[in-house]
């Protein structure tokens, strides 16, 4: 499948890599193996509460910022139904639950309006706003294992990735023009091998790295426990910039729909 790029060198397609270092920490536990849970036991765990936002007219609402700004210092996100969480709560909005049988799957960056009204209370959900989109997955046809994550917005990653598995690890290449081989760019697997111990943070199963073509590892994804249920859940490198940062949920987000739903 031929898929239109806005870059036509690996070079320019590593061009914001940054140097984070590994992000797996904690307790090291004896060597776990759960079934990976259904999706609807995946996202039943209920989002933490928080303070309800303060109010005073519901016009204020117009004198909010577009949208609320995602703090850098936030690394931690995990996955509540179709909202993407930080510890202080949602900040991202799916355009569908991650088991939904689709063909697209969008994610966009949530309006201060709508994180006020979740945080008030008033509303459980919100609509999603398709002109808003930061990135959309695309699972094409007839194709197995192989699907495309394409920027929206401005700002974010330029041309057309591909995601695919092969090799008990799942692969990011950046497309390039007709009749040239795609270039690598990332990979997503298990942290586990021969020489190398698993390590967990208690109540996690083995966690996969996400990691550049130099063997950086970006960010780290587990499904954690809480409540007896499995929260998807992603530590991104404090390195990271904004586009880097999003470009992984993106990513992290379309892996986790490949392996839960989609499918027209």
């Amino acid at each position: 499948m031929t898929t239109p790029a806005d870059r036509t060198n690996d070079n320019s397609a590593r061009a914001h890599s940054p140097t984070p270092q590994s992000l797996v920490t904690g307790d090291i536990l004896p060597p776990a193996a759960p079934p990976i849970p259904s999706y609807e036991a995946a996202t039943t765990v209920a989002p933490p509460i928080t303070a309800p936002a303060i109010l005073q007219d519901v016009g204020l609402v117009d004198e909010l910022p577009d949208y609320t700004p995602v703090d850098s210092n936030q690394t931690t996100f995990m996955i509540y139904g179709t909202f993407i969480h930080t510890p202080n709560g949602p900040a991202y909005h799916l355009s569908s639950l991650l088991d939904a049988h689709i063909s697209k799957l969008r994610i966009r960056r949530l309006k201060a309006e709508d994180i006020a009204l979740i945080e008030a209370g008033r509303v459980r959900n919100v609509s999603f706003d398709y002109a808003s989109t930061l990135y959309e997955a695309h699972d094409p046809p007839f194709l197995e294992n192989e699907y495309y994550i394409q920027s929206k917005a401005a700002g974010g990653w330029p041309g057309a990735l591909q995601l695919r598995f092969g090799f008990k690890r799942w692969h990011v290449r950046q497309m390039m023009p007709q009749g040239v081989v795609p270039a690598p760019m990332l990979t997503c697997g298990k942290t586990g091998g021969l020489k190398n111990k698993i390590i967990e943070r208690r109540n996690e199963t083995e966690p996969s790295e996400w990691k550049d073509t130099q063997g950086r590892v970006l960010a780290t994804e587990v499904l954690r426990l809480e409540e007896g249920k499995m929260l998807p859940t992603i530590e991104l490198s404090k390195e990271l910039d904004q586009t880097w940062r999003e470009l992984l949920l993106a990513l992290w987000v379309s892996r986790l729909w490949a392996g839960f739903g989609a499918g027209s």
